[in-house]
């Protein structure tokens, strides 16, 4: 997910192996609901971040995942984006972003 440009809500050493959060992409044409039902259509499911007033959602990453699930996600997300006129990564090579 940092390679697409997305930051996460927490630091790296209190991240969770079960379900990571992400904040959504500073971009004013981003959308989550078309996000989620894009993704849902394509038979992946992420969930609302809601767990706190930041801006962001969430991947599960336990249960009956694969590789592929992984790979499937990660393509699809650019190409969600994408769709919303939003470029991946999220920020510029020359950004001081992760």
């Amino acid at each position: 997910m940092a390679r697409l440009g997305f930051r996460s809500l927490l630091p790296q050493t209190a991240q969770s192996p079960i379900i990571s959060a992400f904040y959504y992409p500073d971009d004013a044409r981003f959308d989550f609901a078309a996000f989620y039902r894009s993704l849902g259509e394509r038979g992946l499911v992420i969930y609302p971040g809601k767990v706190s007033s930041a801006a962001c959602f969430r991947i599960g990453t336990i249960g009956d995942l694969c590789p592929d699930d992984i790979r499937a996600l990660l393509t699809a997300i650019p190409e969600v984006l994408f769709a919303q006129g939003i470029a991946v990564p999220l920020f510029s090579p020359t950004s001081s972003e992760p």
